[in-house]
């Protein structure tokens, strides 16, 4: 079986790869330039193709060559400042996504799951974060408001549109906050989680100044890849959005915790408060994720301990 992967060789696309790969399935690894500074190792092992989404031409160029299944839509662009930059952020999250979709159903292309984020359901409300930590589940109503939000809501809908009138089977899959290795590399500020971990192996202090009480659904890049591959090879998905987590509301003192099992020594100091990013619109929240259990089989394997664990390991291999 062949699969489409955009965004294929960023830090979520190579652990999808791999996953692939493994379960002996043809993974065409499609993204805007060949880097493979993430997984080396994977460059021998597939077909790459180069790809901007926002170029319709060269979307249906590639669809129609690579003749595939299936597609896994991980391609996005994410940065701190993209607030400032929202015809950029439309271009590539929310009309990229449109023009996989009508090529992918040009290309008769079976199923369509594209990676989204908590992000659609904006500014965490009183109640639902601190101090009770409601888990909250698909149907939870949606307020984006930055750009980042409004257009992985909008890609959401669109892929809605399809899924009603060409009967594409598309998914989206809403994720929990993701750490793993390549984060702190390629996501700059947004990589607390991962400053946390990578710091420390390099022997770095690690200070936080506010933000320890906060708790957040965390879930290790290993688990998010492997929702993906299985909601791409499920039997069906009767459902267009799933919300991908731990479940669970740990705070950046637990991960400290988990950094300082795996790292004996490793100096972190996380003050107290909220957002410890200190963005205007505060988001915090954890994920009910019985439907995707449901319907796909998720389970997260790796708990924040064991993620932290294998996080440092990877690090460290040669």
């Amino acid at each position: 079986m062949r699969i489409l992967v955009t965004g294929g060789l960023g830090v979520n696309g190579v652990w999808v790869v791999q996953k692939l790969l493994e379960r002996g399935l043809e993974p065409i690894v499609a993204d805007i330039r060949q880097d493979f500074s993430l997984a080396p190792d994977l460059e021998a092992k597939v077909d790459f193709q180069t790809l901007d989404v926002t170029n319709m031409e060269n979307v249906e160029q590639v669809l129609a060559q690579s003749k595939v299944a299936a597609i896994i839509h991980l391609a996005a662009f994410i940065d701190p400042e993209m607030d400032h930059e929202p015809f950029r952020a439309f271009r590539v999250n929310s009309l990229g996504t449109v023009n996989l979709l009508e090529a992918a159903r040009n290309s008769h292309v079976r199923r369509f799951v594209s990676a989204s984020s908590r992000a659609v359901y904006g500014a965490t409300p009183e109640g639902v974060g601190e101090p009770h930590y409601q888990s909250i589940p698909e149907t939870y109503p949606k307020r984006p408001v930055k750009a980042y939000d409004v257009t992985k809501l909008g890609s959401e809908q669109m892929g809605q549109v399809y899924r009603d009138v060409y009967g594409l089977e598309f998914a989206a899959l809403r994720f929990a906050g993701i750490y793993g290795p390549g984060k702190q590399a390629r996501h700059g500020k947004m990589s607390l989680r991962s400053r946390l971990v990578e710091d420390p192996v390099k022997g770095i202090p690690v200070r936080v100044e506010r933000g320890g009480d906060q708790k957040d659904d965390m879930i290790y890049v290993d688990d998010g890849a492997e929702a993906l591959v299985r909601a791409v090879l499920a039997d069906a998905l009767p459902h267009s959005a799933y919300n991908i987590g731990s479940g669970k509301g740990q705070t950046l003192r637990e991960v400290a915790d988990a950094v300082r099992a795996a790292v004996p020594g490793a100096d972190i100091y996380i003050g107290p408060g909220l957002n410890p990013l200190g963005f205007d619109v505060h988001r915090s929240a954890v994920f009910d994720c019985s439907l995707a259990h449901q319907d796909f089989g998720y389970s997260p394997k790796f708990d924040l301990m064991h993620g932290i664990a294998d996080y440092v390991r990877h690090l460290r291999s040669p």
